[in-house]
């Protein structure tokens, strides 16, 4: 039992001292929400020791970023995107749609995740069986969760774990 909390206490230690590899990963919100953002960037800014996550107010800006993305970048870097639902020019799931019709050959690079403050069940059931969309977050977006998100990229170039001593 002592042997078990020891392993417990030693896998805190070192998910504290989890530190992301800034030059393979990238993070896009896209939201209408201004307030929804700050805790957005400041969770993930906690959650991998500095990155500072690009922000979209506007869907169709977004769109706009991946398509020049897309057509001009062959820098290799995993980006995760968290995409709100309920927005007034264009919905998470039309933004989706568009999005899948972008030319490029880097969409296996971005990785989305839908942030809503939904709990309706049709939405969750959308976004899983949404080929584009990784998983289905509920707000506010938190540091543990952007950890697991992190994780769930199953990218060990994303992440470096350092030894507690």
């Amino acid at each position: 039992m002592k042997a078990l909390q020891l392993q417990l206490n030693s896998l805190s230690a070192n998910m504290l001292n989890m530190e992301v590899n800034r030059n393979s990963l990238q993070f896009v919100i896209i939201d209408d929400d201004s307030i929804n953002n700050m805790v957005c960037k400041a969770a993930i800014k906690s959650a991998t020791g500095g990155i500072i996550a690009s922000c979209f107010n506007n869907p169709v800006e977004a769109l706009k970023y991946f398509r020049n993305y897309n057509e001009t970048n062959n820098d290799g870097k995993q980006i995760i995107v968290f995409l709100d639902i309920n927005m007034p020019e264009m919905s998470g799931w039309e933004w989706l749609e568009n999005y899948s019709s972008l030319p490029g050959q880097k969409k296996d690079n971005v990785l989305i995740y839908i942030l809503s403050s939904s709990v309706n069940p049709t939405d969750i059931d959308q976004a899983h069986s949404n080929c584009l969309v990784k998983n289905y977050l509920v707000k506010p977006l938190t540091k543990a969760k952007v950890i697991d998100v992190i994780e769930e990229t199953n990218s060990k170039s994303l992440i470096e774990f350092k030894i507690a001593h």
